[in-house]
């Protein structure tokens, strides 16, 4: 479902660009957290749980976690994604913000960084918020590296589900 609500989004926002009829292939990488996000320094890992279907803070404070969104930039139109979305849940007892930065490009290079939040409800109802990012919010074409990745700022009982990555080819 998840899915089709996306790609439903994308294909009306890439129909809203004026470009010449370029018949195109759009592809998913979907996946699990564990294997595209960490804690961003040691001392965060401790309170990851990185079980199958989430990434999960089970501490009592705040933690970071970096993710990094892989798929095959050689193939895809201009190297670039066309959007990274990433879906959370909050198991917690109380509402919780999650917050992101989406950061492309290259160390040493040009980068772009993109910030990010959404509220999300406590009870863990499943897929409570999501946040995604499009190439076109990076003004200077950062995401054209093919390399994108996010670093948030998960509260207490807040987990990454699942990530997407979107991306064409002609």
């Amino acid at each position: 479902m998840k899915i089709a609500i996306t790609a439903a989004g994308l294909a009306l926002a890439l129909a809203g660009f004026s470009a010449p009829a370029v018949s195109q292939v759009v592809h998913i990488n979907a996946s699990q957290p564990a294997a595209r996000c960490q804690g961003a320094l040691p001392n965060f890992e401790t309170s990851l749980r990185k079980r199958p279907l989430a990434v999960q803070n089970v501490g009592d404070a705040a933690t970071y976690v970096t993710c990094g969104f892989e798929f095959d930039a050689g193939e895809a139109m201009g190297n670039a994604p066309l959007l990274v979305d990433t879906y959370f849940t909050n198991t917690g007892d109380a509402a919780a913000t999650v917050t992101c930065t989406a950061v492309a490009g290259y160390e040493g290079g040009d980068t772009e960084s993109v910030n990010l939040s959404v509220e999300i409800p406590a009870g863990g109802g499943g897929d409570d918020g999501n946040l995604f990012v499009f190439d076109t919010d990076f003004e200077s074409g950062a995401m054209g590296t093919g390399l994108v990745a996010f670093s948030c700022r998960l509260p207490a009982g807040v987990g990454i589900n699942d990530t997407y990555v979107y991306w064409a080819t002609e």
